[in-house]
C-alpha cells in the first residue's frame, strides 16, 4: 500500500508467484525484454520468460560455487560479476558461455554497459575496470585507494559514469576526456 500526495491508498493484489529453481539464495535479478534473470549464492544465473500471469524457467548457466552477486543485461547477452572476481558473458538466446573475464582481486559488486558495449565493473579491491564488451578486452582503470567500492553507473547518454563505496557519503563522478 502506497500513499499518494492526496492522501488516498493505491492498493496493489498480492502476487504470490513461485519461482522454483535456485536451490541456494537468490542474489540479484535483473529482466529485460520479458524476461527475468536471477543470480544465486552458488553462481547459477536462471533465465525466466513471461507468459501471461506465470514464468517459465527457459535456461540455466550451471554456478561454479562462488556467488553471482550482480548481473547486467546487454542485448542478447546477460553478464554476472561473481565472488571471485571473475566476470562471466552468457549469450542467453544460445545458452552459450562468451567470455570469462578474470577481472578483480576481489568481489564484484557493481557491472553497467552503455547501448554501445563499454561496460564497466567495481569491486571491493578498490578498482574500477572499464571493458570493450564487442572484445572482451580492456579498456581502462581506475583505482579508488582505501574504498570498497560498491555502486557504478554510467550517466545517461554519456560514457561519463558514476561510483560509490561502503561507508561513503559521496558519489564520485568521473567525465571521460575528450
Amino acid at each position: 500500500v502506497s500513499t499518494q500526495s492526496t492522501g488516498a491508498f493505491t492498493k496493489f493484489d498480492t502476487l504470490q508467484a513461485s519461482f522454483p529453481g535456485h536451490s541456494n539464495p537468490i542474489c540479484d535479478l535483473k529482466q529485460s525484454h520479458k524476461k527475468l534473470f536471477t543470480s544465486d549464492d552458488n553462481g547459477c544465473i536462471l533465465v525466466w520468460h513471461h507468459k501471461g500471469d506465470s514464468w517459465e524457467l527457459v535456461k540455466t548457466f550451471e554456478g561454479a560455487g562462488s556467488p553471482c552477486s550482480t548481473l547486467c543485461v546487454y542485448k542478447e547477452l546477460v553478464i554476472g560479476g561473481f565472488g571471485s572476481g571473475h566476470i562471466r558473458v552468457f549469450d542467453h538466446s544460445e545458452g552459450s558461455l562468451v567470455a570469462e573475464i578474470t577481472a578483480h582481486a576481489r568481489w564484484i559488486n557493481a557491472i553497467d554497459v552503455t547501448p554501445s558495449g563499454l561496460m564497466i565493473s567495481v569491486s571491493e579491491d578498490t578498482a574500477v575496470h572499464l571493458w570493450d564488451l564487442n572484445t572482451t578486452s580492456h579498456y581502462h582503470s581506475i583505482c579508488i585507494p582505501n574504498v570498497q567500492l560498491c555502486g557504478v553507473n554510467f550517466l545517461p547518454e554519456t560514457e561519463d559514469f558514476a561510483v560509490t563505496g561502503y561507508d561513503m557519503r559521496d558519489i564520485l563522478v568521473f567525465r571521460k576526456k575528450h
